[in-house]
This record gives structure tokens, sequence and C-alpha cells, in this order.
């Protein structure tokens, strides 16, 4: 057992067990996550970077095609039906949510055609230069986001156990959507929905702080 499911668990969450919590469990999830993002240096290093991370996913995907499908003499490459899988699987959690968010990760694509023609339209290149995006952008959002602004609170570890024991991918595809909506929250977007998320995150977030100092105690008290 790992991912939310194992956070649940350890910090015996109870606030809105019982509710509906959308497709993907996502309102439950999302205030789950939000409790490890509650540092507003952290949250904007999310904001960025995983902009980054989706540009990085959309340059490896950009050079393979659709079995050489096309519409109006465009060519479909796989970037574009990344771009779309990502708003179908956001738009059924929160269509205002996917919108922004897809359209942030569509910004970059853009930008993927000068980058493969600089590579010598490598497709090897490509990959790697993905790879090492995506490397840096979750090292600084980690080991800086998480280890210095939030002080070491930080659910990554259980975000990729849980990816690599389920073999799915979507749970962790989710967490930049959760950045965004819960950045438009902020603005007064969808009060109600942001009031039943914030209930999950203040009830884990003071058990993260109270497990933290007692790390710090014990470290002082060697």
């Amino acid at each position: 057992m790992s991912g939310m499911t194992s956070l649940i668990a350890r910090y015996q969450l109870a606030v809105h067990a019982d509710s509906d919590h959308g497709a993907f469990q996502w309102r439950r999830r999302m205030g789950v996550h939000l409790a490890f993002h509650r540092n507003p240096i952290n949250i904007a290093i999310h904001a960025l970077l995983s902009i980054v991370n989706a540009w990085a996913i959309l340059l490896i995907a950009y050079p393979f095609d659709l079995f050489g499908l096309s519409v109006m003499n465009i060519p479909i490459d796989m970037a574009i039906v990344t771009l779309a899988a990502m708003f179908i699987v956001y738009a059924r959690m929160e269509l205002g949510g996917a919108i922004v968010t897809t359209a942030l990760f569509a910004a970059t694509y853009p930008l993927c055609q000068p980058t493969f023609e600089l590579l010598d339209e490598s497709t090897v290149l490509m990959l790697l230069l993905g790879l090492a995006l995506t490397i840096l952008a979750l090292a600084v959002q980690v080991f800086i986001g998480h280890g210095i602004a939030e002080k070491g609170i930080d659910d990554a570890l259980e975000n990729f156990a849980e990816t690599l024991e389920t073999k799915n991918p979507v749970y962790i595809a989710l967490l930049p959507f959760y950045t965004y909506l819960d950045l438009m929250f902020m603005i007064g977007y969808r009060p109600k929905q942001a009031r039943f998320v914030d209930d999950i995150t203040s009830e884990l977030r003071p058990k993260l702080e109270a497990e933290l100092i007692a790390k710090d105690k014990k470290v002082e008290a060697k």
C-alpha cells in the first residue's frame, strides 16, 4: 500500500471520508497532496517547473507521429496526442482547471519544432533533452521546494512508489493539475470546492508539522 492510501491510513484522516471525491478520487487526493505544498516558495517552484516538466514530456513525444495520421495535411504527433489525453483526464475532474492547466502546457508546444531542428532532428537527442529537463525540474522541486522551503515535508516518495506499484501513470500526472487548481482556488474560483479540499489539507498539515518537530527534537537530543 502506497501513495494516498498509505498517507490516509498513516495519519488517520477522517474529514470528508464518506463524501464523493470525484473521478480518480481527486478531491481527497488533492487535499492530501496540498498538505505537502503550503509554503509560497514551494508553490511558486511547482507552478513554474511543472510547465518545464510538461514541455519535457512533449519533447520526448514530439518526434513520434500517430501512425502517419494528419489533419488538413498537418501531421498528428504524439505530443499533440499527449496534450489531448491530459485535457481529457483533467476535464473528468474539473473543467476550468483542465482548460487552464492544458493551456499552460500547450504554450510550450510551439517550442518543440525549433528545438527538434536545433538538435538536427535527432530523436535520441530529443529524448535525452526531455529526460534531462525532467530530472532537473524534479530535483529542484524536491530538494529546494520541499527540502528547503517546506523543511523536508514531502510526498514525492509516496507518489513515485504508488506509480511503480500500480503501474498507473495517471495519479502522478494529476499532481500539476492540483497545483494550478489550487492557485485558482486562492483567487476565489469555486469557493465550495476550495473549502472541501482545504478541509482535508487542514486536517493533515498540522500532523505533518508536528511530525517534523518531533524529528528535529530527536536529532537535537542525539
